[in-house]
Parts: structure tokens; C-alpha cells; sequence
């Protein structure tokens, strides 16, 4: 439980476990809460099913234990 008295819910992405008292959160704030920024560098993809979501303002309904891949897409750097 939070400290104002709502329940946490925990999740993980890429096996790193992140909290929320929210209920849905934004693809974009899954992947920044877990420190993948920017972004739209990242693909998420829901473990169970193997959902990828593509619009990164879709709202997802997170539940306990819900484990994401969040996967590098952006430009690889050269030397």
C-alpha cells in the first residue's frame, strides 16, 4: 500500500520490477518510469500474448505481476 493509503501495483519491465497506484498507464510512461528514454527509441511488448503496442498515448490497463519487453529500436551508433 502507498503511504495515501492506495494499493501499489507491481509490474516489471525487462524483468526490472516498477510500482504504480494508477490502474492504466501510457506506453510512453511504462517505458520512462523504467528509465527507457526517449521513448520513442522503444517498443513495448506485453510478455502474456505477446501484444506490441505501436501508439505510444495507448492507455494500458495494468495488473499485478504484468511483465513488458521493452525492446531498442533507434538508430544503432557508429564509431
Amino acid at each position: 500500500m502507498s503511504q495515501n493509503g492506495e494499493t501499489s501495483i507491481d509490474y516489471f519491465v525487462n524483468g526490472e520490477k516498477e510500482q504504480t497506484t494508477q490502474h492504466k498507464l501510457t506506453v510512453t510512461e511504462i517505458l520512462t518510469r523504467a528509465g527507457f528514454e526517449p521513448a520513442t527509441q522503444y517498443t513495448l511488448t506485453r510478455d502474456e500474448g505477446s501484444h506490441k503496442y505501436t501508439d505510444y498515448q495507448e492507455e494500458v490497463p495494468i495488473h499485478e505481476n504484468e511483465r513488458f519487453t521493452a525492446t531498442f529500436i533507434g538508430p544503432t551508433p557508429t564509431s
